[in-house]
């Protein structure tokens, strides 16, 4: 039995990369940082490159979901 994709599994993680992107922006021209263990910082660049893999999962879902659908309802379900 094959899950059905819908459009909240390709919202969501959409979402959630605009969050991040933004987020990693206003981190990066404020010079904000994060501390974490001895020395280390996670800084906007960590949250543009978070926010990246979930544009390319969000992508990816979208995909996933044209290919299954099957007639002339590719993206209707």
């Amino acid at each position: 039995m094959m899950a059905v994709i819908r459009y909240k599994h390709v919202i969501i993680p959409a979402v959630v990369a605009i969050l991040l992107c933004v987020l990693g922006a206003v981190f990066k021209i404020l010079h904000w940082a994060l501390p974490y263990g001895s020395n280390h910082y996670f800084g906007g660049e960590q949250l543009m490159v978070l926010g990246s893999i979930f544009w390319f999962i969000a992508g990816v879902l979208l995909i996933v979901k044209a290919a299954k659908a099957g007639g002339g309802d590719v993206l209707n379900r």
